[in-house]
C-alpha cells in the first residue's frame, strides 16, 4: 500500500470520528434538578431528622394539582442531620422544565407505597414512634431560576408523653415493669397527602385501648394518637407489673383541653401513690395542646 494512500485512510477515519464526535452524540440536556431542605427541627422521636428518613415528593403543574411529569410520590433521603437539613433522591431525580415552567411541590413523611394518594394512618402499633409520626408540608413553587424548597413540616397527628414518678408508700423498683394505656382509642384513619394542609379523616370503628411505648424503668411513656373530637370514654390507665394494681385517670377531668388536636402535644407527670395517682401536666416540644397543664387524681 502507498504512503499516500494509507495516510488519506488515516485523515478519512478521522474525519468520521470527528464527524461522529460533534454531530452524532446527544449533547448534555440543561435540566435543573429540584434541591430539597427542611428547616423544621420538631420530630415525634429525638427532635430532629435521622439518616435515613425518607419523605414523600409530588410535582405538580403549576396552580393545579395535576402530576407533572410522572413526579408522584417519589422519594428523598436525608443527607444532613444539622439545623437546615438536606435531602437527595433515592432512585428518581425531580427535573424542573426546561422552558421555565414553575411546579408547586408538597411533601409528607414518612415516605411508603401507597395505593393512589391515600396514606393509611394506623396507631395500633407504638413501638416505632417515629414510623407513624405522620407530617406533612405544604405547597413550594420551584422553577430551574429558582429551584429550591425549603419544606415546613407539620405535623398530622397528636402526641401524648407521659412522664412517671414514685409517690407515697412507692419506690423507683415499683414503678420497673409498669404499662400505660390510654383507652377509648379510634386507630385508623386516612391521609390524602396531594393535600397537605386537609385532615387526616378518621375511620370510626370500635374504641380501644392503645398500649403506649414505655421503658422498663416505668418513668416515662409515649405515644402518637388520632386526632379527636372529644375526651368521651378516654382515661389514662397505669397497671403496675404485679397486673393487679391499676391507677385511672379519666380525661374528661381536664379543664384547659377537651380534645386531641393535630399537632399539638399533651405532657402529663404522674405520681404514683401507693393507692391512687396524682396527675399534673406541662407543655414541651410539640404545639401545646393543653394550654399550660392538666391536674388531676385516679384511683
Amino acid at each position: 500500500m502507498e504512503k499516500k494512500t494509507f495516510a488519506a485512510m488515516l485523515f478519512a477515519a478521522a474525519f468520521t470520528l470527528t464527524a461522529c464526535t460533534n454531530d452524532d452524540i446527544p449533547a448534555q440536556d440543561n435540566r435543573v434538578a429540584l434541591q430539597v431542605t427542611s428547616g423544621i427541627q420538631t420530630r415525634a422521636y429525638g427532635n430532629q431528622w435521622e439518616a435515613a428518613d425518607r419523605i414523600g415528593i409530588y410535582a405538580f403543574t403549576e396552580g393545579t394539582t395535576t402530576v407533572a411529569d410522572g413526579y408522584a410520590n417519589i422519594p428523598y433521603i436525608t443527607q444532613t442531620s444539622d439545623a437546615d437539613v438536606t435531602f437527595a433522591p433515592v432512585g428518581t431525580t425531580i427535573y424542573l422544565p426546561t422552558n421555565g415552567d414553575a411546579r408547586d411541590i408538597v411533601a409528607y413523611y414518612p415516605h411508603k407505597q401507597l395505593s393512589g394518594d391515600a396514606y393509611e394512618v394506623d396507631v395500633t402499633d407504638q413501638s416505632s414512634q417515629k414510623d407513624i409520626d405522620l407530617m406533612a408540608a405544604g405547597t413550594q413553587t420551584a422553577d430551574r431560576t429558582d429551584p429550591t424548597v425549603a419544606f415546613n413540616f407539620v405535623h398530622k397527628l397528636s402526641k401524648v408523653e407521659i412522664t412517671l414518678q414514685p409517690g407515697k408508700g412507692m419506690t423507683a423498683a415499683d414503678l420497673e415493669g409498669l404499662t400505660v394505656a390510654l383507652t377509648g382509642q379510634q386507630t385508623a384513619g386516612t391521609f390524602d397527602v396531594t393535600q397537605p394542609t386537609s385532615a387526616v379523616s378518621v375511620t370510626t370503628g370500635a374504641a380501644t385501648p392503645i398500649t403506649l411505648l414505655t421503658n422498663t424503668e416505668g418513668t416515662f411513656a409515649e405515644g402518637i394518637v388520632l386526632p379527636s373530637d372529644d375526651y368521651n370514654g378516654m382515661s389514662l390507665e397505669i397497671t403496675l407489673a404485679d397486673g393487679e394494681s391499676v391507677f385511672t385517670w379519666p380525661l374528661s377531668s381536664a379543664t384547659e383541653s377537651s380534645k386531641f388536636e393535630a399537632g399539638k402535644k399533651y405532657s402529663y407527670t404522674i405520681n404514683v401513690n401507693k393507692t391512687e395517682i396524682s396527675v399534673t401536666a406541662t407543655i414541651t416540644d410539640w404545639e401545646p395542646g393543653n394550654n399550660g397543664g392538666e391536674s388531676g387524681y385516679a384511683e
